[in-house]
């Protein structure tokens, strides 16, 4: 484990960078708060042993910075505390500043050695309660089947989007794909071949997208492309690539059967300071892939406000 000694004591922290290093730890050294707060910064040590007094920035201070530098997410530092201090008032205040423990000097290095291994297991605790967070905020966020982004983490992302491209002055891109007759795929090869039609599909589109689009599946056989910048042209282009790449793939059942399937694409884009705002820009794309339905499907249109006769 990567370890920070901070003791402005010379002999001090060489005895215990000695020590630790013959344990087999990692040890980086600082002479004082300040230093080990920089050090702490640039190699994102996953323990600091600190002495209470010291110049520049004392071992309560380094806990408070290093506290204040943790964001969310992250594997939290273990900090022990060195110091001579046995009253209760300065115990709470090296608690209230980030200390997780603390050794009163002189102390014995079995002493040490067992701090050390509580600190071990309770950072090894709380990388898996993050593992365990991190997995259950991507299942909330992700497809089961296709792997990508679900109607939730699109309308959450899209949203942001909607801000940045807003102060940028920059348009927003939408594209709303339904792949064609799907139902009688399922109704006539089976839910088996309709899901590898939809994976298939997916990964399609997630290759055929400029870097910095992103895709998701809105719904059944709908998926939505975000274009952060694009106008309605570009817009068209990107789905005119994906329509093109959709139809030239072949799927193969189980029985050996070749399938062949399209998809109908309805863009939309936003800009200016009148731009529509997202849950209608979402709508416009969706009015643009029906008029796609309407005039013969496996086709592209361009949501046009003076054609739409449900405009308000």
């Amino acid at each position: 484990m990567k370890i920070l000694i901070a003791d402005d004591e010379m002999v001090g922290r060489r005895v215990l960078a000695k020590q630790l290093e013959g344990w087999g730890h990692e040890v980086l050294i600082a002479k004082d708060g300040q230093e080990a707060f920089e050090l702490f910064q640039k190699h994102n040590a996953r323990m600091v042993i600190t002495d209470w007094m010291m110049p520049n920035l004392d071992g309560p201070g380094l806990c408070a910075k290093i506290r204040e530098s943790e964001t969310e997410g992250e594997d939290l530092c273990f900090v022990i505390l060195l110091t001579s201090k046995e009253s209760s008032e300065d115990l709470a205040c090296g608690m209230e500043a980030g200390a997780n423990d603390f050794i009163t000097k002189p102390f014995h290095p079995l002493e040490l050695k067992a701090r050390m291994a509580n600190g071990e297991r309770i950072l090894t605790l709380q990388g898996e309660l993050q593992r365990q967070k991190d997995e259950a905020t991507h299942l909330a966020r992700t497809d089961a089947l296709t792997q990508l982004m679900n109607r939730r983490a699109m309308l959450d992302t899209m949203r942001l989007d909607e801000d940045r491209m807003r102060r940028e002055r920059r348009p927003q891109g939408m594209i709303m794909i339904d792949i064609d007759h799907f139902k009688a795929v399922n109704d006539n090869y089976g839910h088996g071949v309709g899901d590898m039609v939809l994976k298939g599909a997916a990964e399609c589109f997630a290759a055929t997208i400029r870097g910095g689009d992103y895709v998701g599946r809105w719904g059944g056989e709908e998926f939505l492309i975000a274009l952060p910048g694009a106008d309605i042209i570009q817009c068209a282009e990107v789905a005119e690539r994906c329509r093109r790449q959709l139809a030239s793939m072949r799927f193969t059942t189980d029985h050996g059967q070749t399938l062949q399937v399209t998809a109908s694409f309805g863009t939309a884009s936003a800009e200016g300071s009148e731009r529509a705002d997202l849950l209608d820009l979402v709508e416009q794309a969706d009015r643009a892939l029906y008029w796609a339905k309407d005039s013969g499907r496996d086709r592209v249109k361009i949501y046009v406000a003076s054609a739409d006769p449900n405009r308000k």
